[in-house]
């Protein structure tokens, strides 16, 4: 063979050689590397971005990255792109999808994990100490709990202790990213604040809400469907009840909260109305309860007998009210004690329905001195409330928490016309009351081996479900303890996703968010309250 021949064989053998080496995933055919990505997840693709230079120039393509996406279509910023965004051959030049999918990774992952990316706190201010705010006070006796007790000893052979079974109230309510508090901050007057804020979690901005607590006492906060609910009592009593109490008169202030054009939040007074006809001794004998929508607000009222002919406990003063609020008015009844400027009926807020102690019977929902109320729900659509109580069942759980069981009912009926009771038990499966937070709990998880559940949250649209559940060992050197859980995959409409299982928070930081018993949050962050009178955001 001649020189110039073995010359020209000398390309040929090296592109022999080059093909047989192993091709990178960046050199994979379209399709084969489109289903290698529909496998990955959020993380693992940002994770392929910093191997090396080809990869990044892969994995940061935007059709590719919008396929990686579409894993998660629960997410909260997918669910607000624009309808087909996430096409392969969709191009929108407004969206940094980039930006995007490192959000979504960051935030799967702490959630997979069980950790977070960022922790803050916000001071509370001591509004219970300065006789600013004295919460509702809670049952001392309730069906769901064994026997009814709302209290418990630890008996050990080394040490008698007691352990309060109760939680106490929040002064703080959260929607939808949005979070109503009292702040700590310092001013010239003799308490503080003057005004409660509004505090946006994603950004940290915080807007005044026009309320001044001068000669008044929170009772309690709610915030729901953009609309702030403000219940107070005067400080001064307004008349005698008896020779003993005397009673203050309850309002409740009704707020709108919208978001404005540049984004920032803005909260405008709506209206005012008097809860109680008469007012309430601010005790904690005398309870009330209430819940609302945009448009309607229920309330309703336990109060212990006084006559002197029967028992204290026997036959409580039970009241039920429905209220029409969709209507603004700039009338306040605190500042009008006669009644004397009264606008007309129905221009302002005014009362559907009344249902005495006698309705409550008809209806089934009673309580008597047996309390198993647990939640009230109000539906302004079909005009509709709806009753949830929880009871424990006899002789269940005794000796093996794994036998732990409750009846949950539901009650619902029409509030506005005629209709018929839907009543309905063994209806989902509610959490002992633990106080008032468990009030708000949704339905937790079947009855587990060594966990009582005290309240868990559930995100519906993103599928994610917070739990916050007590360990019940026993022992002598055994200390039970909180634990926060999570859960993602719990989307209804998504069947494929049902298999996922819990992951625990850490330790350190469940801690941090559960010294009050109650929790909230969704997707992006679990809120709580520490020992410290500090409300703590965990972020994922």
């Amino acid at each position: 063979m001649s020189l110039d021949a073995l010359e020209a064989d000398e390309p040929l053998c090296s592109k022999a050689q080059d093909k047989s080496k192993a091709i990178s995933i960046a050199d994979f055919p379209e399709d084969v590397f489109l289903l290698l990505l529909s496998d990955l997840a959020a993380w693992d693709v940002a994770s392929c971005q910093r191997v090396c230079k080809s990869w990044r120039t892969a994995f940061t393509k935007d059709e590719y990255i919008r396929v990686a996406l579409q894993r998660y279509p629960h997410a909260s910023e997918v669910r607000n792109l624009p309808p087909g965004a996430l096409h392969f051959h969709n191009s929108p030049h407004t969206i940094s999808w980039q930006d995007l999918l490192l959000e979504i990774a960051s935030r799967y992952h702490s959630l997979s994990k069980g950790t977070a990316s960022s922790v803050t706190k916000y001071a509370m201010a001591p509004l219970e100490q300065l006789g600013d705010w004295f919460p509702v006070g809670q049952w001392d006796y309730h069906e769901s709990q064994p026997v009814g007790r709302l209290y418990y000893d630890t008996v050990h052979l080394s040490k008698v202790s007691p352990k309060p079974y109760l939680f106490r109230p929040t002064l703080w309510t959260y929607d939808d990213g949005l979070l109503v508090y009292a702040p700590a901050r310092c001013t010239e007057a003799p308490y503080f604040p003057e005004t409660l804020a509004l505090l946006d979690l994603s950004t940290g901005t915080k807007t005044p809400i026009p309320f001044s607590n001068r000669g008044k006492i929170i009772r309690n906060i709610r915030l729901k469907d953009r609309t702030l609910i403000v219940e107070w009592a005067e400080k001064d009593p307004f008349h005698n009840l008896n020779a003993m109490e005397q009673v203050n008169r309850h309002f409740a202030n009704c707020f709108d909260v919208r978001r404005s054009d540049k984004g920032s939040w803005t909260v405008t007074w709506r209206s005012e109305w008097k809860m109680h006809f008469l007012g309430l001794p601010p005790n904690y004998h005398d309870r009330f309860f209430s819940t609302h929508s945009s448009t309607h607000y229920a309330v309703y009222f336990w109060q212990p007998n006084r006559s002197m002919y029967t028992g204290d406990e026997e036959m409580p003063i039970e009241s039920l009210s429905v209220w029409d609020i969709s209507t603004p008015s700039n009338y306040a009844p605190s500042s009008d004690p006669s009644g004397k400027y009264r606008p007309p009926a129905k221009e302002g807020p005014y009362i559907v329905s009344r249902y005495s102690f006698m309705d409550m019977e008809f209806w089934g929902v009673r309580q008597h001195a047996t309390v198993s109320l647990m939640s009230l729900g109000i539906d302004s659509e079909t005009c509709s409330l709806t009753v949830r109580e929880n009871v424990g069942v006899t002789g269940q759980g005794y000796f093996d928490p794994a036998e732990r069981l409750w009846c949950a009912k539901t009650t619902t009926f029409p509030f506005c016309g005629e209709g018929p009771r839907l009543y309905r038990e063994w209806d989902g499966h509610l959490p002992p009351y633990r106080g008032h937070c468990s009030m708000e709990s949704a339905d937790v998880e079947e009855s587990e081996r060594w966990f009582l559940p005290v309240m868990d949250v559930v995100d519906t649209k993103a599928g994610v479900k917070l739990s916050l559940v007590e360990t019940c060992f026993s022992g002598q050197s055994v200390d039970n303890k909180l634990v926060v859980r999570l859960k993602t995959g719990c989307h209804e409409s998504d069947e494929s996703e049902s298999g996922s299982e819990w992951v625990t928070l850490d330790d350190g930081l469940t801690e941090q968010v559960c010294a009050m018993g109650r929790i909230t949050g969704d997707e992006r962050w679990v809120v709580g309250q520490n020992e410290r009178m500090e409300i703590v955001v965990v972020k994922f």
